[in-house]
């Protein structure tokens, strides 16, 4: 307000200077409105805040799946020919091999072969004995026979003849070492074991059922 009255006072000054004396003697000056100003308030609108844009989640890309690498599988390498440890004949014109596996190495044989397993069950209470065969050609079925031998007596540490046991089993494959067990009707606590043993391979027809075994106890005089 103080700025504009100063300015109001300054244009009737300036309006008394710009009368002649002679109008001023014979009129007298009509006063003249006074210019008014007029203040406008102007109010000043808030600025509008605009709501933050929403980010967008970044696009997550799809890596495409790894492949896996097939594992490829090595054959399983073939077995030593002729057989470690096996025995043939001196001239080894028949191309025949046998063993006689310890304990250990039979309890890992039966271990991998379930089909063993019912007949390993008699040998609980039975004398038994095992054998591992192979043949260079291979066998339509294999004939293997022993003897149960054992002390005379309790006091008589005299080995005696006491059965023969004959066992036949089915056929293998060229290069192919199988286990033939040997199960006998001797009871075990006898302390009897098996001799004797000897293998043949057969490339005829089977004169009897297969698997199949035999046991004739000897006549004790």
């Amino acid at each position: 307000m103080i700025r504009y009255r100063k300015l109001s006072l300054a244009l009737v000054i300036g309006l008394v200077f710009t009368v002649t004396p002679a109008s001023a003697a014979t009129k007298s000056p009509t006063p003249k409105p006074k210019a008014s100003v007029s203040k406008k308030v102007v109010e000043k609108k808030a600025p509008v805040k605009k709501p933050p844009a929403k980010k967008k989640a970044p696009v997550k890309k799809k890596k495409a799946p790894v492949k896996k690498k097939e594992a490829k599988l090595s054959p399983s390498p073939s077995p030593k020919w002729p057989p470690v440890g096996f025995r043939t004949d001196p001239l080894g014109e028949t191309n025949l091999y046998m063993k006689i596996p310890t304990a250990k190495e039979l309890v890992g044989i039966l271990s991998a072969k379930s089909g063993l397993a019912s007949q390993i069950k008699s040998c609980t209470k039975f004398t038994c004995g095992a054998v591992l065969v192979a043949s260079e050609l291979g066998c339509r079925w294999w004939q293997v026979t022993a003897d149960v031998v054992g002390a005379t007596s309790p006091e008589d540490k005299t080995l005696k003849t006491f059965g023969k046991i004959t066992t036949s089993a089915t056929k293998s494959n060229p290069q192919k070492v199988i286990t033939i067990l040997l199960v006998t009707t001797e009871p075990i606590g006898t302390g009897h074991v098996l001799s004797n043993i000897s293998v043949d391979c057969n490339q005829s027809e089977p004169t009897g059922p297969l698997p199949n075994t035999e046991y004739q106890p000897v006549e004790l005089d």
